[in-house]
């Protein structure tokens, strides 16, 4: 955990258990529901020679044009797929959700982004060894950072241009853009030029305008279990949590609901479907260390906590304290961080309602350390990002 080598933390205690609480499962059927596909990243270097291969550039024709990229897979029909749909419609692969900073001229800690979507591909295709032996030459290929980078690199800085070439946008201008990355190692239609190498497989982008950011009451709810193996990005993932998110999105509390939370048996809140997820109580912030996807953007605010002197207790905040937090956060690519005004606590299988608000925190105080969170690390994001087109260094 590189995030967390410099920071003072101390371990707490997880709280008791929820009694007769029942998780939601998560492994249901999919087939009417779309869900979103949203998490946090790191810095991009580019190279422009290594835009070469390009099977499809597929413009919708929305207002906001969405582009999609495509390596090696024959022709594409995407004209108008969001990035949820884009993961959806292709085989499950590795992904990862970066933002530009600075009217997109610069992508947020794209390093990590690699290193994760590398690390994903590893334990997916860990996971599928035992089915079939040409997973092996892949494993030892794609899931190396230095071969995936090059890989990456050229589809986003490809996908990039083009959507800045059909948005006509001035530089002063220019929307901040969500980029979502899909890697897989099944399902490729054609060979590409990349297969002599022994990195074969294949590797997807969509981007697309960056969401703006929730308007207030920010609303969570507390839905669903923890996922299988958090420590890889599965686009699977995106399916496996469209019945919970249906659910979500039929709350009747006033307005949208805007994350669902997973908790654990004992009452543990690990992360969000999307988000990482915090709870700050005694002036400390406290935050699952493990059993969880550390979002890059996770990680700046760590920081953030290390220079403002704010403490940081690696362990799970428990529903059983809710009465002692003195405020909430989830972060993620496209909400940064983001101090929650309503929790909710639905019952299973039903959507929230007014009756299932459980707390409400004031982040208009001058006092609130959610709202100091977000401030500061709205402002560290373009310092910790990587021009587009420079070159990668040897």
């Amino acid at each position: 955990m590189r995030f967390l080598r410099n920071l003072s933390v101390t371990k707490g205690v997880g709280g008791s258990k929820l009694g007769n609480r029942r998780r939601n499962h998560l492994r249901l059927s999919t087939t009417l529901f779309l869900a979103t596909a949203v998490t946090a990243g790191r810095g991009f270097v580019p190279i422009p020679s290594l835009a070469t291969t390009i099977a499809t550039r597929t413009v919708s024709n929305m207002s906001n044009n969405n582009v999609v990229f495509e390596e090696g897979r024959g022709a594409s029909t995407a004209t108008n797929e969001t990035s949820k749909e884009f993961l959806l419609n292709r085989p499950s692969g590795a992904y990862t959700t970066a933002r530009t900073s600075a009217n997109a001229k610069r992508i947020f800690e794209w390093e990590a982004h690699v290193e994760r979507t590398a690390n994903s591909l590893a334990s997916m295709m860990e996971k599928e060894s035992k089915e079939s032996s040409n997973h092996s030459k892949l494993s030892s290929k794609l899931s190396d950072p230095l071969v995936l980078r090059k890989r990456l690199d050229a589809a986003v800085e490809e996908a990039v241009q083009l959507h800045l070439q059909n948005n006509g946008a001035s530089p002063s201008q220019q929307q901040e853009l969500k980029i979502t990355v899909l890697v897989g190692w099944e399902g490729s239609t054609q060979e590409t030029s990349n297969d002599a190498a022994g990195d074969s497989g294949w590797v997807a982008c969509h981007v697309t305008g960056l969401p703006q950011i929730p308007s207030k009451p920010v609303r969570v709810e507390i839905r669903g279990s923890p996922r299988d193996n958090a420590l890889a990005k599965d686009s699977a993932w995106v399916s496996d949590r469209a019945p919970l998110e249906a659910l979500m999105q039929s709350a009747s509390c006033g307005g949208p609901v805007n994350e669902l939370l997973l908790a654990n048996e004992q009452g543990q809140l690990l992360e969000g479907s999307q988000t990482n997820f915090y709870a700050v109580i005694d002036g400390a912030v406290w935050t699952a260390g493990e059993g969880i996807l550390e979002g890059t953007v996770r990680g700046l605010l760590l920081d953030v906590c290390q220079k403002e002197g704010i403490p940081v207790i690696l362990e799970p905040p428990n529903l059983d304290t809710l009465e002692s937090w003195e405020g909430a956060l989830i972060s993620s690519t496209s909400r940064l961080a983001l101090p929650i005004d309503q929790l909710y606590v639905p019952s299973e299988g039903l959507p929230s309602d007014k009756n299932d608000l459980k707390k409400e925190f004031d982040n208009e105080s001058s006092l609130s350390i959610a709202a100091k969170l977000q401030r500061l690390v709205s402002l560290e994001v373009e310092a910790r990002s990587t021009p587009i087109g420079e070159p990668v260094p040897i």
